[in-house]
């Protein structure tokens, strides 16, 4: 990527992170695709005059994470029907408060970036590979996770029916400084 060396905080001040979770079984038309917002998160980029010496951190708190909207399904998604699911996320599956990850290389390709590192989710650490990508004044990251390699049963209802996917999408976005 081309930013210039130097430390990089990123977060909710100058950023979002998104969270895509999809629905699938025989009863996924009664269910919706979840868009999270995570309101609480923090980013650090230490980039170095050689890209491969960069190193990136991240931590995520599961607490703060929000439902905006639910695509899909037989109804709309109530306020109610948005506090349970929050309820469901914090409570039954994932327990632990926070999300973390750390870089342990990075490969630069000119304003991409592919980042590898240890993503640790419920106690589990995990190799997880960032894409990163700088957009004019924005960097952009893409990452998709495996929920149960982390042990983490997707959630399901109606007797298996209805289940989401265990594979996640997360997307964040930030504002560069000028």
């Amino acid at each position: 990527m081309s930013i210039n060396p130097g430390t990089y905080e990123f977060g909710p001040q100058n950023g979002k992170m998104v969270v895509r979770v999809f629905r699938e079984g025989m009863a996924k038309k009664a269910g919706h695709d979840l868009v999270i917002d995570v309101g609480s998160w923090k980013a650090t980029a230490n980039i170095a005059e050689n890209p491969a010496e960069s190193t990136f951190s991240a931590t995520a708190d599961v607490g703060s994470m929000t439902v905006r909207e639910g695509v899909g399904g037989v109804k709309p998604l109530s306020e109610g029907d948005k506090a349970d699911i929050k309820k469901n996320i914090t409570q039954k599956i994932v327990t632990q408060p926070e999300i973390s990850f750390t870089s342990t290389a990075v490969e630069s390709n000119g304003d991409a970036a592919t980042v590898t590192g240890d993503m640790t989710i419920m106690g589990r650490s995990n190799p997880t590979t960032v894409k990163l990508a700088q957009e004019g004044n924005k960097v952009k990251g893409s990452l998709s996770i495996v929920q149960s390699k982390w042990g983490i049963k997707p959630f399901q209802a109606m007797m298996g029916a209805l289940k989401v996917r265990d594979q996640v999408d997360i997307e964040l976005e930030a504002d560069l400084p000028s």
